[in-house]
């Protein structure tokens, strides 16, 4: 089973459909993600915001690495 991350248009996207007051399972849909996908990404901010949220999953992406030893 391969993952894709969201991308920003997706995200942008994602914000339309809230705006226009669609179902999870159409959001879900009109992507071909799992709602699972698109409730998780609903969370990362009230009401959500795209670029808002693409900063936090920048953020996100940027503390998982693994940090660098300095010898």
């Amino acid at each position: 089973m391969s993952y894709t991350h969201i991308v920003p248009q997706e995200r942008v996207l994602i914000e339309s459909y809230c705006l226009e007051k669609k179902s999870l399972s159409y959001i879900a849909s009109q992507l071909k993600r799992s709602k699972s996908t698109i409730n998780y990404e609903l969370k990362r901010c009230k009401p959500y915001n795209a670029l808002q949220a693409q900063l936090d999953y920048d953020a996100k992406r940027e503390n998982c690495r693994s940090r660098r030893t300095v010898d």
